[in-house]
């Protein structure tokens, strides 16, 4: 199998199982430059929506490859290695996906478009949306997620509680957690004040676990996260940590593990572990493609929290 350029996985996740990747966005396209970005750095932040990959030629690889994953994976999930949103022809391309097949479909957004009118109604028609809220206060959401300068968190606030309300699908709020950043008590208490009037399936708590854009970005601690989780649902806001990769799910011996290994660290780093449960392969198995991607120079090692990460070269 060639290498494809939109599709990637599948992938398991503990939200939403076995899930094929749709990269609708080139590197780095985004209205963010997130301190613990695993994709890495954003050059220049933009809120511009144009047509970064054509909504053709992404549903014709789509189109043409499903029947190879359609039995290995649970829901097709549009993201990018930047922000799907500012892709215009977003509307196309769910509509698109619908029409070659009835799985789930999902969407990860930073939420920083919501109050677009075009973006609101497309995302209306994902049956899962897992948009981010890391900070609700422009001095926070500055400092964590380092916005567009014309990027206003009244904006998401009121877009994402409007969505909230007229979605009839799965929402799932992401919060990412930096140490010293966006995890003070005070902070918290004004996530939860915000939290309360968003309808939403499940808040998820998590933190840094790959190598971060920045350096300055740290994790905090399960205990942390754990104790947060219980003062959210106090509230009554449904909440939950979450990790990393979890679970092994079974891959294809028809497909190309070199491809979809490289395929998948484009998309995120990942250790000998994450990608023996991705594929379900033992670890030396995956270590025999690594070791052949890193010959011919198309990924390499990096060192985080005492773990090897691989990625791309």
């Amino acid at each position: 199998m060639s290498e494809l350029k939109y599709l990637f996985g599948p992938a398991p996740s503990r939200r939403l199982g076995r899930s094929l990747g749709i990269n609708i966005v080139p590197a780095k396209i985004c209205s963010l430059d997130c301190l613990y970005c695993e994709v890495g750095r954003t050059k220049k932040a933009v809120m511009q929506r144009k047509p970064y990959y054509k909504a053709g030629d992404i549903l014709k690889e789509f189109k043409e490859n499903f029947n190879k994953f359609e039995d290995l994976c649970d829901v097709v999930t549009v993201t990018g290695a930047g922000e799907p949103t500012l892709n215009s022809e977003l509307d196309n391309i769910i509509t698109g996906i619908k029409e070659i097949t009835d799985k789930p479909c999902a969407i990860l957004t930073n939420t920083t478009t919501i109050h677009i009118k075009e973006v609101y109604e497309s995302l209306l028609k994902f049956d899962i949306v897992v948009p981010s809220l890391d900070a609700v206060t422009d001095s926070i959401f500055k400092a964590v997620n380092l916005p567009e300068k014309s990027i206003d968190t009244e904006n998401i606030i009121s877009g994402l509680e409007k969505f909230s309300k007229e979605y009839k699908g799965k929402l799932f709020i992401e919060i990412l957690f930096c140490k010293n950043i966006n995890d003070s008590k005070e902070h918290i208490e004004k996530l939860i004040k915000v939290l309360e009037n968003i309808k939403c399936t499940k808040v998820q708590l998590g933190t840094i676990h790959r190598p971060p854009a920045y350096s300055t970005a740290y994790p905090v601690t399960d205990e942390f996260l754990l104790d947060t989780a219980k003062i959210f649902l106090k509230n009554n806001i449904p909440a939950e940590v979450t990790g990393g990769f979890s679970s092994v799910y079974k891959s294809s011996a028809s497909l190309n593990l070199h491809d979809l290994i490289h395929a998948l660290l484009k998309m995120r780093p990942c250790t000998l572990l994450d990608m023996s449960g991705v594929f379900g392969k033992s670890e030396s198995e995956i270590k025999e493609s690594i070791d052949i991607l890193i010959k011919e120079n198309k990924i390499k090692a990096e060192y985080y929290n005492s773990d090897t990460y691989y990625t791309t070269a």
